[in-house]
């Protein structure tokens, strides 16, 4: 990939600059989404923000940012008029989301920060915190504006830079990505930066520039243990992307042994494990996670183990749990498209409804929803798209071996087995563990490829 040319860019490659987390922001949230609010009736009164986050479920409030919350709701009930107690409940309010990913709390975050502005319009940081909610529901056009909102008020306001930044990432202009978290770094060079920083020279194919400024995000550390948590389960993913199993699992070990509930920690654990062969562990973590509520991505995970033990009546029992989940949210109100479209493609179900849910992101210049969208056209049989997609998806040379796995795939399917093998045997280099159930069907699908037979259709097909 060809990097921007202005100074901050270069000067971002160069590691030298900073990073609040860029997962921590969005990537829970990436496919999250909910629809928009039905208008309140207008002989109904709305409810007042006292009454709202009056009837909020709390979290333990034995816990840093539970305590935290605990004292912004008594001194909002104190001193209600004073817009810098709802800025501080709003804040509290999208740390626990960021810790727990309840949904909820980014509504209620919302009401903090709406009541925070209409008793301050010009609060800059009450600004950013509405960007960084509609960012967080992937409303991304509201975002940039709240957060272009935020900076006409106050031109230093580094979380408005940050948030900037994520949204032009996952709207897939990393150029202007690298602008933004390059101005955050300026002006705050912290965990929140560095972090922001290496996610995004991972993506575009830095990966070891990358590991460096995650390892001084985590060095760094910040006020909440979850957030530099965040980040080494950020660095372990990395390395296992790289096939580095022993430490990935290194990494994120002191977030086990302190026996965090992280569900990001959690899922990469018990991918670990499975990659490992140490399929009881990995059902441990799944099993760790669920024991906080229902989780679509451990239901899925526990299939794929039982699929790998050739247990096909529990494989089935698993799938079924995500797909009724996800119907669940959906009547909820909240859906996660991205993950279920490769779910459904990946275990080849309603196939149909996964290329309904991927083309939501049909002109999408996101690596990783493209990826997704390449694979789910691939699985309907609609090469020229997948291949067209495909190319978004590589376009950044993110070193992700699973990218590599579906345009291999994609690649042979289509006829050219050059570059067919060429990525499948990237992806089985980088790690040959990538997946449970894919890695294995890679291994076969290159054998195919460099059988015999596969050399003669290739020569009758007038292949190289």
């Amino acid at each position: 990939m060809n990097r921007p040319s202005s100074p901050a860019a270069s000067y971002l490659v160069r590691l030298i600059f900073p990073a609040l987390c860029i997962g921590v922001a969005f990537s829970t949230a990436r496919f999250i989404q909910k629809p928009a609010e039905k208008p309140t009736p207008a002989n109904i009164s709305a409810p007042t923000p006292e009454a709202v986050l009056g009837h909020l479920r709390l979290p333990d409030t034995a816990t840093p940012t539970g305590k935290l919350l605990a004292a912004a709701l008594q001194k909002t009930r104190t001193s209600p008029s004073a817009p810098e107690n709802w800025l501080l409940t709003g804040n509290a309010l999208a740390q626990l989301q960021r810790e727990t990913e309840a949904p909820r709390f980014h509504d209620a975050a919302e009401t903090a920060y709406t009541e925070a502005l209409r008793l301050a319009p010009k609060n800059a940081a009450a600004l950013a915190g509405m960007a960084w909610v509609t960012g967080a529901k992937h409303q991304f056009d509201k975002s940039i504006e709240w957060g272009n909102q935020a900076l006409a008020v106050d031109p230093q306001c580094a979380d408005a830079f940050g948030i900037l930044g994520d949204a032009a990432l996952e709207l897939g202009d990393y150029d202007l990505a690298f602008e933004h978290y390059q101005k955050m770094m300026d002006l705050r060079p912290d965990l929140s930066s560095w972090s922001r920083g290496a996610h995004l020279l991972w993506l575009t194919g830095e990966t070891n520039k990358a590991m460096t400024l995650m390892g001084k995000a985590i060095a760094a550390g910040a006020p909440f243990a979850e957030n530099t948590a965040w980040c080494r389960v950020r660095m372990a993913t990395m390395l296992f992307h790289q096939g580095a199993l022993p430490p990935a699992a290194d990494t994120i070990r002191p977030l086990l042994e302190a026996g965090s509930k992280n569900s990001q920690l959690l899922l990469l654990a018990a991918r670990i494990a499975g990659a490992r062969g140490d399929f009881s562990g990995a059902a441990r973590h799944f099993d760790t996670l669920l024991e906080s509520g229902p989780n679509q991505q451990a239901y899925a995970g526990l299939g794929d183990l039982m699929a790998a033990q050739g247990n096909a009546e529990a494989v089935e029992e698993f799938y079924l749990k995500v797909q009724n989940l996800h119907t669940d949210h959906v009547k909820d109100g909240v859906h996660d498209h991205g993950f279920m479209a490769k779910f459904l493609a990946d275990t080849d179900r309603n196939l149909i409804e996964a290329l309904r849910m991927a083309e939501e992101h049909k002109l999408t210049k996101n690596v990783q929803e493209a990826d997704t969208l390449a694979w789910v056209y691939y699985k309907n049989g609609m090469l020229p798209q997948a291949i067209a997609a495909m190319k978004t998806a590589l376009s950044q040379k993110t070193p992700d071996p699973e990218m590599h796995y579906h345009a291999g795939m994609i690649a042979s399917a289509y006829g050219d087995l050059t570059s067919a093998r060429k990525h499948l045997k990237q992806a089985l280099a980088m790690n040959p563990h990538f997946s449970l159930i894919q890695a294995p069907l890679a291994v076969k699908a290159l054998q195919q490829l460099d059988s015999p037979k596969s050399i003669t259709q290739a020569d009758a097909a007038g292949e190289p």
